[in-house]
Protein backbone atom coordinates (compact mmCIF):
# COMPACT_ATOMS: atom_id res chain seq x y z
CA UNK A 1 0.00 0.00 0.00
CA UNK A 2 1.56 2.70 1.25
CA UNK A 3 4.59 3.78 3.11
CA UNK A 4 2.14 6.08 5.34
CA UNK A 5 -0.03 3.53 6.29
CA UNK A 6 1.08 0.99 8.78
CA UNK A 7 0.38 -2.54 7.64
CA UNK A 8 1.77 -4.32 11.14
CA UNK A 9 2.39 -3.43 14.91
CA UNK A 10 6.21 -2.63 13.65
CA UNK A 11 5.20 0.24 11.44
CA UNK A 12 2.87 1.17 14.12
CA UNK A 13 5.58 1.56 16.57
CA UNK A 14 7.84 3.24 13.82
CA UNK A 15 5.25 5.62 12.84
CA UNK A 16 4.29 6.42 16.39
CA UNK A 17 8.06 7.08 17.21
CA UNK A 18 7.66 9.50 14.37
CA UNK A 19 5.02 11.52 15.67
CA UNK A 20 6.54 12.06 18.96
CA UNK A 21 9.86 13.23 17.40
CA UNK A 22 7.75 15.59 15.55
CA UNK A 23 5.78 16.98 18.87
CA UNK A 24 3.23 14.81 18.73
CA UNK A 25 3.48 13.52 22.38
CA UNK A 26 0.00 12.22 22.93
CA UNK A 27 -0.82 9.95 20.56
CA UNK A 28 -0.95 6.29 21.53
CA UNK A 29 -1.04 3.21 19.71
CA UNK A 30 -5.02 2.38 19.17
CA UNK A 31 -5.28 6.02 17.08
CA UNK A 32 -2.52 5.34 14.82
CA UNK A 33 -4.15 1.41 14.58
CA UNK A 34 -7.84 3.08 13.90
CA UNK A 35 -6.34 5.31 11.22
CA UNK A 36 -4.35 2.82 9.46
CA UNK A 37 -7.74 0.79 10.01
CA UNK A 38 -9.59 3.62 7.79
CA UNK A 39 -6.80 4.22 5.68
CA UNK A 40 -6.24 0.52 4.48
CA UNK A 41 -10.10 0.01 3.85
CA UNK A 42 -10.62 3.00 1.79
CA UNK A 43 -7.57 2.67 -0.46
CA UNK A 44 -8.85 -0.70 -0.92
CA UNK A 45 -11.78 0.27 -1.85
CA UNK A 46 -11.44 3.23 -4.06
CA UNK A 47 -8.54 1.06 -5.86
CA UNK A 48 -11.57 -1.86 -6.13
CA UNK A 49 -13.83 0.77 -7.53
CA UNK A 50 -11.48 2.62 -10.04
CA UNK A 51 -12.15 5.79 -8.11
CA UNK A 52 -13.48 7.35 -4.78
CA UNK A 53 -17.39 6.48 -4.79
CA UNK A 54 -18.30 4.99 -1.42
CA UNK A 55 -16.64 5.98 2.00
CA UNK A 56 -15.82 3.42 4.82
CA UNK A 57 -15.60 4.47 8.11
CA UNK A 58 -14.87 2.44 11.34
CA UNK A 59 -16.69 2.59 14.11
CA UNK A 60 -15.14 0.10 16.73
CA UNK A 61 -16.55 -2.78 15.69
CA UNK A 62 -17.69 -2.55 12.29
CA UNK A 63 -17.02 -0.55 9.12
CA UNK A 64 -20.12 1.09 7.89
CA UNK A 65 -19.87 2.16 3.91
CA UNK A 66 -21.92 4.94 2.53
CA UNK A 67 -22.41 5.14 -0.76
CA UNK A 68 -22.16 8.69 -2.69
CA UNK A 69 -25.62 9.12 -2.35
CA UNK A 70 -25.25 9.31 1.43
CA UNK A 71 -26.89 5.94 2.29
CA UNK A 72 -25.41 2.74 3.39
CA UNK A 73 -24.09 0.34 1.28
CA UNK A 74 -22.80 -2.29 3.35
CA UNK A 75 -21.25 -3.06 6.73
CA UNK A 76 -18.44 -5.25 7.68
CA UNK A 77 -18.33 -6.43 11.49
CA UNK A 78 -15.08 -7.38 12.81
CA UNK A 79 -14.07 -10.48 13.88
CA UNK A 80 -12.99 -10.19 17.60
CA UNK A 81 -14.24 -7.30 20.01
CA UNK A 82 -13.24 -4.88 17.81
CA UNK A 83 -10.79 -3.91 14.54
CA UNK A 84 -7.96 -2.90 16.97
CA UNK A 85 -7.94 -6.23 18.67
CA UNK A 86 -8.38 -7.78 15.25
CA UNK A 87 -5.29 -6.00 13.71
CA UNK A 88 -2.59 -6.54 16.42
CA UNK A 89 -3.78 -10.67 16.77
CA UNK A 90 -2.86 -10.51 12.87
CA UNK A 91 -2.32 -7.34 11.05
CA UNK A 92 -1.70 -9.29 7.85
CA UNK A 93 -5.35 -11.81 7.45
CA UNK A 94 -6.98 -8.35 8.67
CA UNK A 95 -5.60 -6.32 5.26
CA UNK A 96 -6.41 -9.37 3.49
CA UNK A 97 -9.97 -9.47 4.65
CA UNK A 98 -10.33 -5.93 3.93
CA UNK A 99 -9.05 -5.93 0.67
CA UNK A 100 -11.55 -8.78 -0.07
CA UNK A 101 -14.13 -7.21 1.55
CA UNK A 102 -13.61 -3.87 -0.86
CA UNK A 103 -13.53 -5.94 -3.24
CA UNK A 104 -17.23 -7.00 -2.71
CA UNK A 105 -18.21 -3.82 -1.95
CA UNK A 106 -17.10 -2.60 -5.75
CA UNK A 107 -18.88 -5.61 -6.79
CA UNK A 108 -22.55 -4.68 -5.68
Amino acid sequence: MSEEIPENMDEVKLKMARLQIDGHENINEDEIIQKAINDLFQDYLDEAEEGHYDTGKLDKNKIVITGVTGNIVATLESEGNDFIEDFKKDALSLCFRLENEAVKVAKM
